[in-house]
């Protein structure tokens, strides 16, 4: 009798851990699915950032989206404004004439910094989106035609 009764005791224990530990796993699981659903605005925010139209806008406006991790304000400003430089840069190349001379060169490498940060402080996940815009009149015309 002493041989059953320690059997089923063994038996009701290994069932009830199991049973917790199962638990356990679907607590979690829907905390997670809750965490997700309940920051829907971050999800819109990060595909309005992934999504912004880069290039150009209008005749006399030009965007690109940059993002930073850097811990302090100014720190990330100041690394999406340098990244964004340099985006704009290489993306204004892209609807130059092929053989762009050096001079050429130079107006458009003070074009990508004439530009000013926009957005400022959108984060979501630690992770803060900007839009850089350089705004002049022709813009568009001054990059594609005007430059030797």
């Amino acid at each position: 009798m002493n041989k059953h009764l320690t059997i089923a005791i063994l038996t009701v224990s290994i069932f009830f851990n199991f049973y917790q530990c199962k638990s356990k796993e679907t607590k979690e699981i829907k905390e997670v699915k809750e965490t997700i659903e309940t920051n829907p605005e971050e999800s819109e925010l990060v595909i309005e950032f992934t999504k912004a139209k880069e290039g150009f806008l209008s005749e006399s406006l030009f965007q690109v989206a940059v993002s930073s991790v850097l811990p302090t304000e100014k720190e990330r400003e100041e690394e999406a404004k340098s990244i964004a430089e340099q985006k704009s840069l290489n993306l204004l190349k892209t609807y130059t004439i092929p053989n762009l001379s050096d001079k050429g060169k130079k107006e458009l490498r003070e074009i990508s910094k004439e530009g000013k940060i926009v957005n400022k402080n959108v984060s979501v996940g630690g992770r803060y989106f900007f839009l850089y815009q350089i705004q002049r009149p022709n813009l568009k015309r001054l990059v594609t035609k005007d430059l030797e």
